[in-house]
């Protein structure tokens, strides 16, 4: 049975971090160590997991002064042991199957990274939701961002050592597109598997870091310049119907969750002059 090493980085978690440790706690596959990386928390979540530490020695926590998620992930990969490593953020929970299949996945076939369906579900843990995957041309959509590939990656993704190995790490300049960062390198590099079944479930939370819309202007827009800069579009069409979508759906963010239709116009102009095709996408929707 292989070693699967579960990273868990936490900032100021004390509200759900229980509930995440304790669904791995619950997997009917049992090999495997959780490393609790936390970022500089101010709250009780150092002393939860110190709680969980003291009944099961397969958890280890690590403390460290904050430097955001993308390097926390990264200290705790650097501490991993495992074959597979996989990643869980410390407000979402895992089936108890979870890693039982996804780990008979990566030991049978020579696919390297794997990732499932999700439940949505809300502060009270209710579902509220369901989102599927789709790992048909994975890289292409994931640029073209016109459907959902992988849901909360970094509660879903394992991947294999090699994958680790070939030098992939989180992006620490971005916070929330790091995720789509490292799944564009996946999907570049490494051959992924969607398994078809609802395996976790992704905690929606009003305050969560995806409500920044500032920050995912930022981050997501770096994101794209880098993968352009590592020639991940096929063309420069390609290249500039991807960025047109991405525009839009900054458009959409800033005019419908920021309120702000001046920045919504501006993202709706560079969208149209990006790719002026969009224009039909845009008169669909009006």
């Amino acid at each position: 049975m292989p070693l699967v090493s579960v990273i868990i980085p936490a900032y100021n978690a004390e509200k759900f971090i229980a509930e995440t440790i304790q669904s791995v706690l619950i997997q009917t596959y049992t090999r495997w160590e959780i490393i609790v990386v936390n970022d500089g928390s101010t709250d009780n979540s150092a002393s939860i997991v110190t709680s969980f530490i003291e009944k099961d020695n397969r958890i280890t926590l690590i403390n460290k002064p904050n430097s955001g998620v993308s390097d926390t992930r990264n200290v705790g990969i650097e501490k991993s042991k495992g074959e597979f490593i996989a990643f869980l953020d410390a407000d979402d929970i895992w089936e108890s199957n979870n890693l039982e299949e996804k780990v008979s996945v990566l030991s049978t076939t020579t696919i390297d990274w794997v990732f499932s369906d999700a439940y949505l579900i809300d502060e009270n843990t209710d579902i509220i939701g369901e989102k599927k995957g789709d790992d048909s041309e994975m890289l292409i959509h994931y640029l073209l961002w016109d459907r959902t590939v992988i849901p909360g990656p970094c509660s879903n993704v394992i991947v294999k050592r090699k994958c680790l190995n070939s030098g992939l790490r989180f992006d620490a300049k971005f916070s929330t597109a790091a995720d789509q960062d490292f799944c564009f390198y996946l999907s570049s590099k490494f051959l992924g598997k969607r398994i078809e079944k609802y395996l976790w479930k992704y905690r929606i939370l009003k305050q969560s870091m995806s409500r920044n819309i500032a920050v995912m202007e930022k981050d997501h827009i770096g994101v794209y310049k880098k993968a352009a800069k590592n020639k991940l579009f096929s063309s420069v069409k390609f290249q500039q119907k991807c960025f047109s979508n991405l525009y839009l759906i900054l458009a959409g963010s800033w005019w419908k969750d920021g309120k702000n239709k001046t920045r919504g116009a501006y993202f709706i102009f560079r969208s149209v002059l990006a790719y002026p095709p969009n224009v039909l996408k845009l008169l669909k929707k009006i």
